[in-house]
């Protein structure tokens, strides 16, 4: 019995970290980058949700960390002239 109840934990989270999480990445990466001026929203989401061992995901945490920096840094001139 006990052994029927770890194969079915196993599976259960294989099947969460491979399958459900990836869409749930993509669901948040797709409503983050249309509030960002990072490019096509849909596009990001499928990156991100679709490469494997969430590269995707590190490379757009990358991407709109830069571009944060250069609104911040855009609106920091700004506020001083």
């Amino acid at each position: 019995m006990t052994n029927i109840f770890i194969l079915t934990l196993v599976i259960g989270l294989f099947v969460i970290m491979f399958m459900v999480a990836p869409i749930l990445i993509g669901i948040f990466v797709y409503k983050h980058a249309s509030k960002h001026p990072i490019g096509q929203p849909l596009q990001w989401a499928l990156i991100c949700a679709l490469t494997p061992l969430y590269i995707g995901l590190m490379i757009y945490m990358v991407k709109i960390d830069e571009i944060d920096s250069k609104i911040y840094e855009e609106n920091e001139l700004n506020k001083r002239t």
